[in-house]
């Protein structure tokens, strides 16, 4: 087989190719570090919701500073029903008849929530003249289980699995010239067999989410399947760049800001935004939710990804139809 003459190609154009892979990998690896650094280096939280029973949220608000959202409940009950939803993050409940002030909290959120709770709990406390007790409302969840950093674990691999798999499905397509039909047909059966492995895991094999099997399948098809669209609709529409903004929105932001290392509050106000915008936050807090705070949210981990897959499929369709009227054209 002949083999093309690299002496005839324009010297601007290998210029090009050659600075397109350089920027290409040090904005991948520059931005990875800048985006993981800015979040987990000295995580602070911002306005960390936590409800007060028989204390005045108000006064108390003053003196907590921005780290804390202090929110006036009726009583333990309200303040630990807000908790089983996941509106608040712990409750702090003043207990006159025992002279206790409860600190009330859920394992789920890993051991960092319950360490910036503490010191507001036992000022509290100090300034009541009472003991403080620290209660746990998931104790089948152990402080070193970290259910929130296996789901990120999870998440992040489906994922990478459609990153991956719209980087080599590109190639292949051209060589074997696959339909756009028969390219979409295979992003779903990879998508949906990654969902099925992943769902797997959380579940029956390792219990780390228990009951989210059904809800989580369809959530992690859904988020492979927005990585593979819209990783080969950028990778069509722009060129090799498409590839390093895949990897920046799925693999390095949007696993930054996914909050399963860290709850949402301690993200600043603009990675909040952003976390709510792209697939793998939403599923990581859905999946979460669906097992420890009654599915509140559970929504937006369908939808969002949903939305991202509309959007890469409807671009791959058009870019389609275009190749298809230039040829019919030429």
């Amino acid at each position: 087989m002949p083999t093309k003459d690299l002496s005839v190609i324009p010297r601007r154009t290998v210029l090009r190719a050659v600075l397109t892979v350089m920027v290409s990998a040090l904005l991948t690896g520059g931005l990875f570090s800048l985006f993981y650094i800015a979040v987990f280096n000295a995580p602070e939280p911002h306005e960390l919701p936590i409800a007060l029973a028989g204390i005045p949220a108000g006064s108390m608000q003053k003196t907590a500073g921005d780290e804390y959202k202090l929110i006036q409940v009726g009583d333990q009950a309200a303040g630990l029903s807000r908790l089983n939803r996941h509106d608040v993050y712990g409750v702090i409940a003043l207990d006159a008849t025992h002279r206790t002030v409860r600190l009330s909290y859920t394992s789920v959120d890993g051991s960092s929530v319950l360490a910036y709770m503490q010191p507001l709990a036992k000022r509290i406390a100090e300034h009541s003249g009472m003991a403080l007790s620290v209660r746990n409302t998931t104790p089948e969840v152990a402080l070193n289980a970290t259910p929130g950093r296996s789901v990120f674990f999870a998440v992040f691999g489906t994922a990478l699995t459609g990153f991956v798999l719209s980087q080599a499905l590109s190639s292949l397509a051209r060589v074997l010239r696959l339909s756009l039909r028969a390219r979409l047909g295979i992003m779903l059966m990879v998508s949906v067999i990654a969902g099925l492995f992943v769902a797997l895991l959380l579940d029956p094999w390792y219990g780390i989410a228990p009951g989210t099997f059904w809800s989580a399948l369809p959530m992690l098809a859904l988020l492979c399947m927005s990585a593979v669209t819209t990783g080969t609709a950028l990778l069509e529409a722009v060129g090799p760049l498409g590839q390093v903004i895949t990897a920046v929105l799925f693999i390095t932001l949007g696993n930054a800001t996914a909050t399963g290392i860290l709850p949402m509050p301690f993200l600043s106000p603009a990675y909040q935004v952003i976390s709510r915008m792209l697939p793998t936050g939403n599923v990581v807090r859905a999946v979460l939710s669906a097992s420890y705070f009654e599915g509140v949210g559970q929504l937006a981990g369908y939808l969002v990804p949903f939305i991202w897959v509309a959007a890469g499929v409807l671009v791959l369709v058009v870019l389609n139809r275009k190749r298809d009227a230039h040829r019919t054209l030429g």
